[in-house]
């Protein structure tokens, strides 16, 4: 077998069983070290990760801007870059503490500085536009409205959403249970509103998709009955979005943003966002501030007389 990549399996399954990443994150870790690990065997001949030298890596991270996939060139963002580096990183600082390695050829890669972009949000007219156009009979309207509420009450992220069962949920004590990234523990409430879209969609509509499939308990099920995949709520909020006419760019995770944002704008602290949101660190929420600000000098503009 490959040495190379019988290692990066080892690494991978230790970061699905100890580590508890999930399968959106060690797929991308796996993209990132196999093209790590096909460019140092074509390039420099490498049949161990010993073999490996701080120039090799710099010379790969200088190939990322234009990386060859598929005999196509794609222009690589900088944040895309910087995940490949992160994953290299990562994955050498494994090799280093399970003592597979000595000396750490990393430990002088600096990735390129990043310009945190401030994302988009919903106005809570837009996302109030939304729901209401989903207040229809159909069940898979009811369905989609209890999705739409949930992401943005509790501001969970779509990886969370999907994963979530019917023993996370206490409708009675109007909170959620949720495991975030690393399998950490969570708990956020949720508004009487979507308290009302989760009771209807449970006792109304969940048993006629239940009936379809195996189903283990998850609380949001698909057409035929089984869990509802990242892909399904990815297209379930662009189809919803384009049927109100809203022309910004929004997924899922736009109503996470919304979420902290609004919150903010109404008074709350970043400490008490950064808990909701699973933030293990405060640096993460405050880019939320930033938004925060952006209204404000909106509404300065609008109203001051000399805005």
């Amino acid at each position: 077998m490959n040495k190379l990549l019988n290692q990066i399996k080892i690494y991978l399954a230790h970061l699905q069983y100890e580590k508890k990443l999930s399968s959106h994150t060690i797929n991308a870790y796996m993209h990132d070290l196999s093209n790590f690990t096909d460019y140092m065997k074509i390039t420099y001949q490498v049949n161990d990760f010993g073999q490996i030298k701080a120039s090799h890596i710099s010379d790969y991270i200088e190939t990322l801007g234009t990386y060859i996939s598929n005999d196509l060139k794609v222009e690589k963002k900088k944040s895309s870059i910087n995940r490949s580096i992160s994953s290299i990183k990562n994955f050498f600082k494994y090799l280093i503490n399970n003592q597979i390695l000595k000396d750490d050829p990393t430990k002088i890669i600096i990735p390129p500085k990043q310009n945190r972009k401030i994302p988009s949000i919903l106005s809570i007219e837009e996302i109030d536009l939304v729901l209401n156009s989903l207040n229809t009979e159909k069940a898979i309207d009811l369905r989609d409205k209890a999705i739409v509420s949930i992401l943005y009450s509790c501001g969970i992220r779509v990886s969370e959403l999907i994963n979530l069962t019917l023993t996370n949920l206490f409708i009675e004590d109007d909170v959620i249970k949720i495991f975030g990234k690393g399998n950490k523990e969570r708990i956020v409430p949720f508004g009487f509103k979507a308290k009302q879209d989760m009771i209807e969609y449970i006792n109304n509509i969940r048993p006629f998709y239940a009936r379809k499939g195996n189903n283990r308990g998850i609380l949001f099920l698909s057409n035929r009955g089984t869990a509802i995949s990242r892909k399904t709520v990815w297209n379930i909020i662009k189809n919803r979005i384009k049927n109100v006419g809203i022309e910004k760019n929004v997924s899922p995770h736009t109503f996470r943003h919304s979420f902290a944002s609004h919150l903010l704008e109404g008074g709350a602290g970043l400490r008490m966002v950064q808990e909701l949101l699973g933030h293990s660190s405060i640096s993460t929420t405050q880019i939320y501030t930033h938004l925060d600000q952006t209204y404000l000098k909106e509404i300065h503009k609008e109203f001051h007389p000399r805005g």
